[in-house]
């Protein structure tokens, strides 16, 4: 043996054979090359997308997630990037109904990375879409500034279309939207978002149509009540002209302030018309003034129309004379007019004067805070509405106070 490695001949066939060894294993496929070492990984909880026609259709059970588990190189593995990956059933071309063993794919995950997919097949259910229609109610929340309240809501549109499965619309018990009133010293108006609820809270797959936004405007205002309007005469018709009847648009108005002033109130002071000049039917537009600490008043205007004709006097005896404000422990006595009778000449529209008495005339003295002794005091005299003193006149009365 030792002799044949000595041999030249049998070392040069060696290092023949060793020499094409070695290109064989360089040449065949077969036999594995170095590489880099391959690495596995899970992914869980992966988004599972469903594709189908929205327009139609309502998927109303589906997995929600499914679990990926990779093979690769392990460089790519660790530079995934979840935007770029995506699990999904193709249902484009289902109709509604369950479907079994829908087969999950994914698309965006780099070459060379082998995926599969927990589970690989799933079941899926799609109804089709029905509509509801639903009233839109305003829950407020939060509180108006001290002293201020706040009205019933306006809304626009009032009701609204519910879109989505027979058995989501079952579960719809109210749209809702939402006005934050907290300090609020006026009016609120804004356009709010609604929002669908069932029995267990909000349900965000209802489609709202035909949008999801309403206009909401929510009154607040101080303390009001409606009060009845009294409009007054300030300067009567020309001497030969009476006022006949006053006829108003409005014979109420709502009155803002502070509610102890309203609380009192038992009619309001509205305009005084001027008819100096009017000698004939005439009709007036007149603001509704701000007495007092009142805010506001609604509404802000009145229209007054005003039926004259000619005047008629008459005159009037034994209208009596009454005392007012008398002083606890003192008596009275009217000396003047004799026997407390006064008589007087009114005029106003024939048909007012004709069935006018005496007793529809209210004259009386006050002698409120006044000691025993005797007073030359005017005469206050309340006529019917539209009906005056012919004479523009201070009448007086003697009055003797005493114990």
């Amino acid at each position: 043996m030792e002799k044949w490695f000595e041999s030249n001949t049998v070392l040069k066939l060696l290092a023949l054979g060793l020499a094409i060894t070695l290109w064989m294993s360089v040449n065949d496929k077969t036999l594995p090359l170095p590489t880099e070492d391959e690495s596995f990984t899970t992914i869980r909880n992966v988004s599972l997308e469903a594709r189908f026609d929205q327009e139609r259709m309502d998927l109303t059970d589906a997995p929600k997630t499914v679990n990926l588990k990779l093979k690769g190189n392990l460089s790519a593995l660790n530079h995934l990037n979840p935007d770029e990956y995506h699990a999904y059933v193709d249902l484009r071309h289902l109709g509604p109904g369950t479907h079994r063993n829908v087969p999950v794919k994914v698309k965006g995950l780099p070459s060379g990375i082998e995926v599969e997919v927990e589970p690989s097949q799933v079941d899926v259910t799609l109804e089709l879409k029905e509509q509801k229609e639903m009233p839109v109610q305003v829950d407020l929340v939060g509180t108006p500034a001290p002293g201020y309240k706040a009205g019933k809501p306006i809304i626009s549109p009032t009701r609204v279309l519910i879109r989505g499965s027979a058995s989501l619309l079952n579960q719809v018990t109210a749209v809702k939207a939402v006005v934050n009133v907290d300090g609020a010293t006026e009016t609120v108006s804004k356009s709010v978002t609604l929002q669908v609820y069932g029995e267990e809270g909000p349900l965000n797959q209802a489609e709202i149509l035909p949008r999801p936004v309403v206009d909401v405007e929510v009154p607040v205002a101080s303390p009001n009540a409606e009060i009845p309007l009294n409009v007054g005469i300030a300067k009567y018709p020309p001497s030969g002209y009476a006022v006949s009847q006053l006829i108003m648009n409005v014979d109420k108005v709502t009155v803002y302030g502070p509610s102890e002033y309203i609380k009192g109130l038992e009619v309001y002071p509205g305009p005084k018309l001027d008819l100096s000049r009017t000698k004939k039917d005439d009709t007036f537009e007149m603001s509704i003034p701000l007495v007092n600490d009142v805010d506001r008043v609604e509404p802000k205007t009145v229209r007054i129309s005003v039926k004259i004709v000619p005047a008629q006097a008459r005159t009037l005896t034994n209208v009596p004379v009454k005392v007012s404000g008398l002083s606890e422990g003192l008596k009275s006595q009217v000396i003047t007019p004799s026997g407390g009778k006064l008589y007087m000449t009114v005029t106003g529209a024939p048909d007012l004067v004709r069935n006018l008495k005496s007793g529809d005339i209210h004259a009386y003295v006050d002698v409120s805070r006044l000691p025993p002794g005797i007073y030359a005091r005017p005469i206050q005299i309340k006529l019917p509405p539209f009906v005056r003193l012919q004479y523009d006149q201070t009448l007086m009365a003697t009055v003797r106070l005493s114990k």
